[in-house]
């Protein structure tokens, strides 16, 4: 596919489900003063931060590559921040206060709040709730829903076919590639399920269920550089909030009642997952709706 410039292109299945987005990017001049500016901030911090051996070969690729934000899974008890290095850290929060990355951020969240909105009213209603229970928690950036997001760095972060099956499946991730590349001749974005490659030049934007779909990059020249980054939601987050904050297993033994009647829920989930992607004959009607609930909301103090 060669999507046109800022033009959104939607991803349909049978059913005519905006299942994934190909954003594109915001019609907009400085666009590209933005994109260069993250590129060299992200260069910058890859310099800064330090690497372990796994860090730098790993199923997603051979490229060094470090996550940031809220998470849960792998162990945890209750929800809480990806662990890095002081000096990583450091790096990462300094990326995350970058404008340019900011902005990059908040365009993503506002595509996912466009074109699935009944995905992203899910996902903020979960979190929201989360915040409540948890009051100091902080996301990556203030403009963004998001509550994690991976930092891959060049000079050639190029995707091998995988799925994130961590992320919540109901949801999109957001990524976009950086660096200075010929996107008719590598970089492409391969997404298998929809059978589609596509044309993915610096800059541009694209969301999909990482959960479900596999999906990879076609490498770049040997000359070239890529980097890129990804926002998204770890699935164990929301499960955190549905089972009344806390894991399966405590919910399961201290309220068996109500275990039973969450575990039997899931029986119809992936029709409930599948029906949080708008029909594209519905999709304003879902952006209406939402709209009215989350004005709604604002009235009764939500």
């Amino acid at each position: 596919m060669h999507p046109r410039g800022s033009d959104p292109v939607v991803v349909l299945d049978r059913e005519r489900r905006v299942v994934a987005l190909l954003a594109g990017r915001p019609r907009d001049p400085s666009w590209d003063s933005v994109v260069e500016e993250a590129d060299r901030a992200m260069g910058v911090a890859a310099r800064t931060c330090r690497f372990t051996e796994e860090q730098h070969n790993h199923r997603r690729g051979t490229f060094a590559t470090l996550a940031r934000g809220l998470s849960f899974g792998g162990g945890r008890k209750v929800p809480g921040y990806v662990v890095n290095t002081k000096r990583n850290e450091g790096a990462l929060k300094a990326l995350c206060q970058n404008n340019a990355m900011g902005r990059i951020a908040g365009f993503g969240s506002n595509m996912l709040a466009t074109y699935a909105p009944l995905a992203h009213a899910n996902m903020s209603s979960k979190l929201r709730q989360l915040n409540a229970q948890h009051p100091s928690i902080h996301f990556n950036f203030g403009c963004s829903i998001f509550p994690a997001a991976s930092f891959n760095f060049g000079p050639s972060a190029v995707c091998f076919p995988h799925a994130d099956a961590a992320n919540d499946p109901c949801n999109w991730c957001h990524i976009v590639p950086f660096g200075q590349f010929d996107p008719k001749k590598g970089g492409q974005l391969v997404i298998f399920e929809a059978k589609l490659v596509i044309e993915f030049p610096p800059g541009s934007n694209a969301l999909l269920p990482s959960a479900i779909f596999t999906h990879a990059n076609v490498p770049i020249q040997p000359h070239e550089q890529r980097q890129s980054f990804t926002q998204y939601c770890a699935g164990g987050l929301l499960r955190w909030v549905e089972c009344g904050f806390r894991t399966v297993g405590t919910f399961k033994a201290c309220d068996p009642i109500g275990w039973a009647k969450f575990d039997k829920s899931l029986d119809g989930r992936v029709e409930v997952c599948m029906e949080r992607f708008s029909r594209i004959d519905r999709l304003f009607d879902d952006l209406q709706a939402v709209g009215s609930r989350a004005g709604m909301a604002r009235k009764e103090g939500l």
